[in-house]
């Protein structure tokens, strides 16, 4: 595939690939009944995986395989997006998804990435994501064969891609 389709590519998915819980906290967010507000537990990137993967099961897509280099990819992009406050698929400094994928040794031939903002668990985010038309689209993309998930406080990134052979 040459570079500018899948410039085109990125940019189509990478456009359609977000989302907030209404309305997003900033940092330092308290929840309705004062406290801190509710933050993913330990294990919600693979329960995020596992229900990508019965939701695309009934969709007669295969599962995605787990990839740790787009998980290290996905974690970095949440962990800056929490530490430096914003929430976007590009850095402010225009870093998009497929820097971040080249950055961890990453050749693909199609790339998609989901992001969200504010949702507690796991279910909650990934049923955002189905509410949503992009990210559906990115969820169900049978093409797609590898994912990976990171999770700053309540900032999600989900990455698939379609490794170049």
């Amino acid at each position: 595939m040459q570079i500018g389709r899948i410039a085109a590519l990125m940019a189509i998915t990478a456009l359609a690939g977000c989302t907030s819980a209404s309305p997003a906290p900033s940092s330092g967010a308290r929840g309705a009944s004062g406290g801190a507000a509710a933050v993913p537990g330990p294990g919600a990137a693979q329960e995020v995986a596992r229900l990508v993967n019965a939701h695309r099961a009934r969709r007669g897509c295969p599962a995605l395989a787990w990839d740790d280099l787009a998980a290290r990819a996905a974690q970095g992009h949440s962990d800056d997006m929490a530490r430096r406050d914003y929430f976007s698929h590009t850095s402010p400094e225009g870093r998009g998804l497929g820097e971040r994928l080249a950055a961890q040794g990453i050749r693909y031939r199609a790339a998609a990435e989901n992001i969200a903002y504010g949702q507690p668990t796991a279910e909650a985010v990934v049923n955002g994501w189905l509410n949503s038309t992009g990210h559906r689209a990115n969820i169900e993309n049978c093409a797609l064969t590898r994912q990976g998930v990171g999770i700053s406080g309540t900032r999600w990134t989900h990455v698939f891609y379609t490794p170049l052979q």
